[in-house]
């Protein structure tokens, strides 16, 4: 017997995948019942509508990314840290190629109408952004703002240019560009 948690995982599983790779907007409750084999008219026992879905993937890949974080934490130089965070991108490299960033992706396809989902998508990468930040904040930068925010546009430019060429080699370059500017950034002070 199938347990409940096992179908609203399936379905979890199947919107988080879907979405990333088509889109919030084009991924229907169909495709999403379809693709976790569960029957349409139970998605709606578990999700009462689509933006319920969507607000719980968003959900699961803030755990996940706060998970992650987690674990960079466990590095004491807030170097290595950053350096570790870097492996996200570095293993999710063919992903990335063919669809983009699936949190950046989200937040830019939620933004153009503008609602409750799209705050919280958004959340995602703000969440991101400040952990960045902290970390060259504990090196000591009194830039560390910019420079998080520079962390973070190289990573969600590289997903773009990477998914519209359709090249992996592009999160190589890039991750191994930022590793080295990591490397041979200065504790303190300014660029």
């Amino acid at each position: 017997m199938v347990r409940v948690s096992d179908k609203r995982e399936r379905l979890l599983g199947a919107a988080r995948d879907l979405i990333h790779r088509h889109g919030f907007k084009p991924t229907t409750l169909a495709d999403i019942a379809r693709a976790s084999d569960v029957p349409l008219g139970n998605v709606y026992y578990y999700f009462k509508t689509k933006d319920d879905i969507a607000a719980a993937v968003i959900h699961g890949r803030d755990a996940e990314l706060r998970a992650f974080m987690e674990g960079c934490q466990r590095k004491t130089d807030p170097r290595e840290r950053l350096i570790a965070y870097l492996e996200m991108p570095a293993t999710s490299r063919e992903a990335i190629a063919a669809y983009g960033c699936p949190v950046g992706s989200l937040c830019q396809e939620l933004d153009k109408d503008p609602s409750p989902l799209a705050q919280q998508a958004n959340t995602l990468l703000a969440t991101q952004l400040g952990w960045v930040t902290e970390q060259f904040r504990a090196m000591g930068r009194n830039d560390a703002e910019d420079l998080g925010v520079q962390l973070m546009t190289s990573l969600q430019g590289m997903s773009v240019l990477a998914n519209a060429l359709a090249d992996p080699t592009v999160v190589d370059r890039e991750v191994a560009r930022l590793r080295a500017w990591l490397t041979t950034l200065s504790p303190i002070g300014e660029i």
